[in-house]
């Protein structure tokens, strides 16, 4: 009886708060509001373990918290761990490269969308660095935003081998642009520049007539290659940025 108590106990706890967490990621992903949690799927879970196993277990369901407040804070601590990966993963790498997008929401609000693509275990991974809002998106403006969240998480801008950007004037101009300030900066080393420079001659060599992308990919079927066409076109405007 002890270890049936012991047993209900330690279900009660650990395992309520693994479900609560579940349930917050799933609501996370489907993008629907906090009070679904409540208001539907928990009614729907207890209506089918109730006919499924039996009114007893569906009743345990009720351990499980999924008010609006809960399913709040159960997304904003997994969100906060993930970025927390995200930042120990870059420290960890050995070289990243950043993306930058605008765009603007439904209240007319200037948005700047960072990603950050970086190697770790020898895998190449890209993910959203984070999101801010801007008023003027000027280049100054900009490197301002990207600069504190760099340094307030305490990474390292020497590790940054390339930015990606639309191309505009704040973003590429060659004295005061988002670019140029950057490279200010930092430096690449001059083997990278010279790896990278050449990476770009021969993929624009493969993309610039359908011939050669074709020849191309005959040849990565010859040689049984996991991909058979190149990843990224660094012949359009906003990939070919680079140092």
């Amino acid at each position: 009886m002890k270890c049936i108590k012991k047993s209900s106990t330690s279900y009660s706890n650990e395992n309520t708060v693994k479900a609560s967490f579940a349930v917050s990621l799933l609501i996370g992903k489907s993008g629907k509001p906090h009070t679904i949690a409540e208001d539907l799927i928990l009614p729907a879970a207890k209506a089918m373990v109730s006919i499924m196993v039996s009114k007893e277990a569906a009743n345990n369901l009720n351990l499980i918290s999924l008010s609006n407040d809960t399913i709040k804070k159960r997304t904003d601590s997994s969100s906060g761990n993930i970025k927390e990966q995200l930042l120990r993963r870059i420290n960890e790498c050995d070289y990243f490269s950043l993306q930058l997008d605008e765009s603007t929401d439904i209240t007319n609000k200037s948005i700047l969308l960072f990603y950050v693509r970086y190697n770790y275990e020898n895998t190449i991974f890209e993910d959203i660095l984070f999101v801010t809002s801007v008023i003027h998106t000027t280049a100054e403006e900009i490197f301002t935003k990207i600069n504190e969240f760099i340094i307030l998480n305490e990474i390292e801008w020497t590790k940054c081998v390339g930015v990606s950007t639309d191309g505009a004037r704040a973003m590429s101009g060659k004295i005061s642009g988002l670019i140029a300030r950057i490279r200010n900066i930092i430096k690449i080393p001059t083997k990278l520049k010279e790896v990278v420079d050449e990476a770009v001659k021969i993929v624009n060599f493969i993309k610039v007539k359908s011939l050669n992308s074709r020849l191309f990919e005959q040849l990565c079927k010859d040689m049984d290659s996991e991909h058979y066409q190149l990843l990224l076109h660094s012949e359009i405007r906003w990939l070919s940025r680079k140092f």
